[in-house]
């Protein structure tokens, strides 16, 4: 009876003791997992150096904007001076400006405007930019600065030859459209039936539609209207009743509400002072 007693008295303490030891080794665990997980959310915040796109521009001193360079009056790479201009260069440096950093531009084309943008070759990407749901899936639009639509740009002699699009939409119908973007889009879309080149270089199409290589060309009242201008031979036709309506805005990578907000007061605060308006006159009046 008395070694059965100590038999038991015996089991009983090794279990006590096994519980006890799995509780201690339990805790110990959780310590050691929680503990792990607060050293892995430091090393994460501490590599997550900017809380925004934003700070680490202004943290770097200036500010990357991707433009094709290509399409007066919004953006044009002058080839004497090798440097950019036009109505959202300008636009930009006074963005740089508000930010206290300096504006570094870097051409880009309007094939690889969108994947240029996404493999953060540049912070923002400006020029002529048309305000669209698709390019909203898969990156940020900002709050649109001008209103145009698609016209067609034609030789002065054929302003009665061309008055809708069932006038351009024929085979005889040479258009020169340029690649990748809007215009394009538009031809492909709703000019099936007519000639279609495109051209690579968007600025060489103006003169080829003057020279009677092309009848039309098919781009942004605001473009049309800033070539016939330049050129006597040219004319901008439809510009008060364009084929569609659209907006301009500029393109951050989605996902950063901070500097997404920025760039919306940012704009804001320029059409509250006119800033705009300015612009305006000086790159398309």
């Amino acid at each position: 009876m008395k070694k059965w007693t100590k038999r038991m008295m015996a089991s009983a303490l090794a279990a006590t003791m096994l519980m006890t030891g799995t509780g201690a080794f339990a805790a110990t665990t959780g310590a050691q997992t929680g503990q792990t997980a607060a050293v892995e959310a430091v090393k994460k915040q501490e590599n997550k150096q900017f809380e925004s796109r934003l700070d680490e521009i202004i943290a770097r001193g200036y500010i990357l904007v991707g433009t094709p360079g290509d399409y007066k009056p919004f953006t044009y790479l002058n080839p004497k001076t090798n440097e950019f201009e036009g109505y959202d260069i300008d636009a930009m440096k006074e963005f740089a400006k508000s930010l206290g950093v300096e504006a570094r531009f870097v051409q880009t084309s309007w094939p690889t405007l969108m994947d240029d943008l996404l493999a953060n070759k540049f912070d923002i990407a400006v020029g002529g930019v048309t305000r669209n749901t698709d390019r909203q899936k898969k990156a940020h639009m900002g709050d649109p600065y001008i209103e145009f639509g698609k016209a067609p740009l034609i030789r002065v002699q054929d302003k009665d030859k061309y008055k809708s699009l069932e006038d351009i939409n024929k085979k005889e119908v040479r258009i020169g459209v340029n690649p990748g973007g809007t215009n394009e889009q538009f031809v492909r879309d709703h000019l099936k039936n007519a000639t279609v080149t495109v051209v690579q270089n968007n600025l060489d199409i103006p003169d080829l539609v003057a020279n009677g290589t092309y009848d039309v060309m098919i781009t942004d009242t605001i473009e049309a209207m800033v070539y016939s201008k330049a050129d006597s031979r040219l004319y901008a036709a439809l510009t008060d009743k364009p084929f569609t309506r659209s907006e301009k805005a500029y393109m951050i990578p989605r996902g950063d509400f901070i500097f997404a907000s920025y760039l919306d007061v940012w704009m804001d605060e320029m059409k509250l002072q006119g800033k705009f308006d300015e612009l305006f006159h000086k790159w398309v009046k």
